[in-house]
């Protein structure tokens, strides 16, 4: 291995540096990682590769310099094209050559990006505003914030821009891409290197159970895994999707600096994708955006069959956060994605939530609050309904089609671990039935949350939410019906269900329902936020 660049090399970045102060009329400040260095003008910033060999990537010759450069402009432009402007040459003598593709003479190559505030990445933003500290929100009964407009907006803005991606990226079907073992063979990882990262031997052995438990799940979810990539999910991705390298760019939420190094780092499943951004939210104390951005990507994607993957993802995401960090520095370096491994082994027990009321009572907003603090997948019927085409989507025989894939979801979210959320009328007793059978036959608590409002309440929000283009398809001839038949659903509840109703008033404020306080009657129905 090589891992320090030829003294021409730096001395023609030092040159390059010089010429960009004298052209821009401003300082210029050099960044330097292992692999680049990053040339800050007032204006743009300018990344040339190291001519180094570290074993994982070699970039010692100039064609693969040029490559390099030209991968990062190609796989960074899907997500932030206003950013990433094109590749320049660099003459020998340190000045940027015109022209494009970059000229023939070119002594080296750089990506030429537009400048941005390094306050405005998402990790920056999250630690100045968010307002549980990683301390607290480490704790298993850490308390939920109210989630606020401006970070509800920036995490589904996060999700469809990685949904957008995921849809997008071209499949990748060939052996050597996509499972575990061809993750740790990309990094040459091995439980002895883990290992080596303890500090104590209350420390060791905790990576031991972490190592021992991710080693079972890559077992065990092997087949599922490869019968993903067989089926398209493995795919050229980001592969480096944390909040820090997601930042505000002329006011929209921006995805950038995905891996271009390394084909098998990015060729990743779906989901190991995500789990890197669900992992890194959950590690700085914001669980609830965490659980916001997950049902967000799952409404847009549709691949709940990649929910068991989900928690081995997080799990070696976290190990390798804590390892990156415990390599660079002391103290407490790396200790919440230690924490946050630990918890990820022992999850909360599954269990099922139906919402049961009227459309437009209010089920989804108020359910938006209780996958947050309760930590769930949400089904919706909305959503469900538009994936599967219908002239008529309200006709008896669409409607138990519907149904019959939300109880298909939840009994595989079920059966993965996950809590659920059955956002639907849920008015006729042979659904709900259908639904709680599946939760006691898998041995899960089940709730009711009976959501009632205003008929009038109900009439206005229905016809609002139309002209927002929600994806509720309930006219007001389809409550009309509903209140014709069921009031406002209460009575149709049987004594056993409810006695396993929690009933919520909606006309309350929608933060009311972003609190754990909110949901304290679960406890008892065995659906506790624990």
């Amino acid at each position: 291995m090589t891992p320090t660049p030829p003294a021409d090399q730096c001395a023609r970045v030092v040159r390059l540096q010089a010429w960009l102060a004298a052209q821009e009329g401003g300082a210029v400040a050099c960044i330097e990682t292992h692999i680049s260095w990053v040339l800050l003008t007032p204006q743009h910033a300018y990344k040339l590769k190291k001519a180094v060999d570290l074993g994982f990537i070699d970039q010692r010759s100039l064609a693969a310099r040029q490559h390099g450069c030209e991968e990062e402009l190609r796989l960074n432009r899907r997500t932030a094209p206003a950013l990433y402007l094109g590749v320049v040459g660099v003459s020998e003598a340190g000045a940027l050559l015109p022209g494009s593709p970059p000229s023939a003479d070119a002594a080296d190559f750089a990506v030429c990006m537009r400048r941005f505030d390094p306050a405005q990445t998402l990790d920056q933003l999250l630690a100045a505003t968010w307002p549980v500290p990683p301390e607290t929100a480490s704790r298993a009964d850490a308390p939920t914030p109210e989630l606020n407009a401006v970070w509800a907006d920036r995490i589904d803005a996060l999700a469809d821009q990685i949904a957008s991606l995921h849809a997008t990226a071209r499949p990748v079907c060939a052996e050597g891409f996509g499972l575990m073992s061809d993750l740790h063979a990309a990094t040459a990882e091995s439980p002895a290197q883990w290992l080596a990262l303890a500090r104590d031997a209350q420390e060791r052995a905790r990576l031991q159970r972490i190592v021992a438990w991710l080693q079972a799940q890559e077992a065990a979810l092997a087949p599922l895994c490869r019968a993903r990539r067989e089926a398209g999910f493995v795919r050229e991705l980001h592969g480096d999707l944390h909040l820090g390298n997601v930042c505000l760019f002329e006011g929209r939420v921006t995805v950038f600096d995905g891996i271009d190094f390394n084909a098998s780092l990015r060729t990743i499943d779906a989901m190991n994708d995500l789990a890197f951004l669900l992992m890194d939210l959950h590690a700085k104390g914001a669980s609830a955006l965490a659980w916001r951005a997950l049902n967000r990507y799952l409404d847009a994607t549709g691949d709940h069959a990649g929910l068991p993957l989900l928690p081995m993802c997080m799990v070696w995401r976290a190990l390798v956060r804590f390892k990156v960090a415990r390599l660079k520095g002391a103290g407490p370096a790396g200790l919440p994605e230690l924490a946050l491994c630990l918890r990820l082994l022992q999850p909360p027990s599954p269990g099922l939530v139906l919402m049961h009321g009227l459309s437009g009572c209010g089920k989804t907003a108020v359910s938006q609050g209780l996958l947050g603090v309760w930590g769930a997948v949400r089904l919706r019927s909305d959503v469900e309904r538009q994936r599967m085409a219908s002239s008529d989507r309200y006709a008896p025989a669409q409607v138990a089609a519907v149904y019959a894939r939300l109880h298909t979801l939840a009994e595989a979210a079920l059966r993965a671990g996950q809590r659920v959320i059955l956002d639907a009328t849920c008015l006729d007793a042979a659904q709900r039935q259908a639904a709680i059978a599946i939760a006691e036959r898998l041995g899960c608590p089940w709730a009711i949350v009976h959501v009632q409002a205003p008929l009038a309440v109900m009439r206005e929000r229905i016809a609002a939410r139309r002209l927002a283009g929600d994806a509720s398809e309930a006219d007001e001839a389809v409550l009309a019906q509903q209140w014709a038949l069921h009031g406002d659903g209460w009575d149709g509840l049987s004594a056993q269900e409810q006695v396993r109703a929690l009933r919520c008033d909606t006309t309350l404020p929608l933060s009311h329902w972003a609190r754990a306080e909110a949901w304290s009657g679960l406890a008892p129905l065995g659906c506790g936020l624990g």
